[in-house]
């Protein structure tokens, strides 16, 4: 122990360089690390606590529960027009009719041929004696055998009869197809005609019951096994900003479709909840299934991660390198199920590499489990 004080009091000049020199090096690196921190743009982020959804987006447009496009059958005139876009029409009701007079004329031309046809056959009848008229017409009286002759002639008074019949029924549906009736209640959201107008039967009377109101969306063919029946969903529509509707799958169309860029689809219902909206079909808008959610889980950004499995933590000794465990992944953020705690900061661009030192004899960052 002399020996030591002795060698200390010799050399007591050169132990206080030393110190100094040590004190000046800590300090350099001190300010490098905080230069490094600031100057290498370093960004950084708390670990926090959230509910987490892992959720499937896809971009669609609101419409009602219920829709229905209705046309005439064949071009025609329109005789009257009993609604306008925006109208509320209940299932039922009588929304248009084209001039019905050439087909009420066709009508009643085929009720008089019906009439000549059927007393022809009736005296055809007579003829042969196979049928007696009585009680307001004639019943068989099955006592007179036919020869070829008769039954030829009166089975070609049958058929005639039976021909002018059938063009009744063809009238009489040509008839009922020149006015349009609605099958839903609902809102009218396309009807610019009016009384006189030549329409096709390419023109059309969209109605959409509004009273259940939906979305409808386009799914990749590769992305339809995460989506079920029940399943919840989140939906945003340009028209209403950030406002998030909630909703749940209510029906996935059983049919593919091809869009125009050539990729292949499947339509999926969400119905919407707990909202009144204005009636305006084909709103465009966002929405995200919910197909895995966990609540109340640690979490970090995913750019965080690094390919390794860590991520830098600040400390009051600088950086220091975590090995972490991970669990539910979201397209934003990540849980971390072991080596973190809440309210660390980590860095969110983190070097792929290792950094440089801000340390004496030492690295930037050291490694440990996440222990604090």
């Amino acid at each position: 122990m002399k020996r030591v004080f002795n060698f200390i009091s010799r050399h007591k000049k050169i132990i206080l360089i030393l110190i100094v020199v040590l004190l000046l090096v800590i300090i350099h690196n001190r300010l490098l690390f905080q230069g490094q921190t600031n100057e290498s743009g370093l960004q950084f982020t708390e670990v926090k606590r959230q509910d987490l959804k892992v959720t499937l987006a896809a971009s669609g447009t609101f419409t009602g529960e219920d829709s229905t496009s209705l046309r005439f059958k064949a071009p025609g005139k329109l005789a009257f027009v009993n609604i306008k876009m925006g109208d509320q029409v209940y299932t039922g009701e009588v929304l248009a009719g084209l001039d019905s007079r050439d087909i009420s004329i066709q009508l009643q031309q085929a009720q008089n041929t019906l009439r000549d046809k059927q007393a022809a056959l009736d005296k055809v009848l007579d003829d042969i004696h196979l049928f007696q008229y009585g009680n307001g017409g004639f019943s068989n009286i099955g006592s007179v055998n036919e020869t070829m002759a008769q039954r030829q002639l009166r089975t070609v008074a049958e058929v005639a009869r039976d021909n002018s019949f059938d063009s009744i029924r063809l009238a009489q549906v040509a008839l009922s197809d020149t006015v349009l009736t609605s099958p839903i209640s609902g809102v009218v959201t396309k009807a610019n005609y009016f009384p006189g107008q030549v329409i096709t039967a390419t023109d059309t009377i969209d109605i959409v019951d509004f009273s259940k109101p939906s979305f409808e969306a386009e799914i990749d063919e590769s992305d339809i096994t995460k989506v079920s029946l029940g399943q919840k969903a989140e939906v945003t529509l340009n028209a209403y900003g950030e406002q998030v509707f909630p909703g749940i799958i209510s029906e996935i169309i059983p049919q593919t479709k091809e869009t125009t860029s050539g990729a292949t689809v499947i339509t999926v219902v969400v119905s919407l909840n707990g909202r009144s909206f204005k009636n305006i079909s084909g709103l465009n808008g966002q929405v995200n299934i919910i197909w895995e959610e966990k609540a109340n889980v640690l979490t970090i950004p995913i750019e965080a991660l690094r390919e390794d499995e860590t991520v830098l933590v600040q400390t009051p000794d600088g950086l220091q390198e975590n090995k972490v465990k991970v669990g539910l992944r979201s397209e934003t953020e990540i849980e971390i199920t072991e080596g973190l705690q809440e309210g660390q900061k980590v860095v969110t661009n983190p070097p792929s590499g290792p950094i440089a030192s801000n340390r004496p004899f030492g690295g930037l960052f050291r490694s440990g489990s996440g222990r604090q």
